[in-house]
């Protein structure tokens, strides 16, 4: 039966459910996804999810502090040589000290070290520099603190420059008792030896200075 006022609905009801009128169109933002902003937000999870996970940041972290230490090196050499040419000086006084204590048969003139017939030149390259930013460039992508990132770069520079004295003074003998076995001790096991220092010295932080005193804090709570 027809209500007796025609086509008009009744009160309450929707205007789009007269039959034959059009109903209005979804404002934006309601139901039906027009310009919710999602896509946006989702991008917002994964980069903060990427970020949360501390194997992604230390990558994310540890290439371009790299970066910067492999451009900023050259730099460095080239406005502030005085700094390379007193570790040279520092590095080499270092070994003629060592082999004139332990045979005495070792002489000192510059760069240049001598061990009895043998003689190596003391680079910037022997001194260590470039395998201390490789540590420390590890040591601040790591997610810590910054008073262990101070920590491990303060104690683990000095144990890298103390591993690379001992690599030096190796190859000095190598290169007076077994000449033939010099190149492929200097330019393939030492470097591998640096690598494995390296990587040892951040581990050994990593355990004995971060996450001792983060059990530690644990432990007093």
């Amino acid at each position: 039966m027809a209500n007796s006022n025609g086509d008009r609905p009744q009160e309450g009801q929707p205007k789009g459910d007269v039959p034959g009128e059009p109903a209005e169109p979804a404002e934006e933002g309601q139901d039906g996804g027009v310009g919710s902003g999602e896509p946006r937000a989702s991008s917002m999870q994964a980069i903060r999810a990427f970020w949360n996970n501390p194997a992604y940041r230390f990558i994310a972290l540890f290439l371009p502090y790299l970066g910067l230490a492999s451009f900023g090196y050259p730099i460095v050499v080239k406005h502030f040589n005085w700094i390379i040419q007193a570790f040279i000086r520092a590095t080499a006084g270092i070994e003629f000290l060592i082999f004139d204590l332990v045979s005495g048969d070792a002489r000192l003139d510059g760069k240049m070290v001598w061990y009895g017939q043998f003689v190596v030149k003391i680079i910037d390259e022997c001194t260590g520099l470039y395998e201390m930013l490789i540590f420390t460039a590890a040591v601040l992508a790591f997610p810590t603190s910054w008073a262990k990132r101070a920590i491990g770069v303060f104690l683990g520079c000095p144990l890298i420059y103390l591993f690379n004295v001992v690599r030096i003074a190796g190859l000095i003998v190598v290169g007076r008792h077994w000449s033939k076995a010099f190149e492929f001790m200097h330019l393939y096991f030492w470097q591998a030896t640096m690598i494995v220092m390296i990587t040892s010295v951040w581990l050994l932080w990593i355990v004995k200075v971060v996450q001792r005193e983060d059990q530690t804090a644990s432990h007093s709570d």
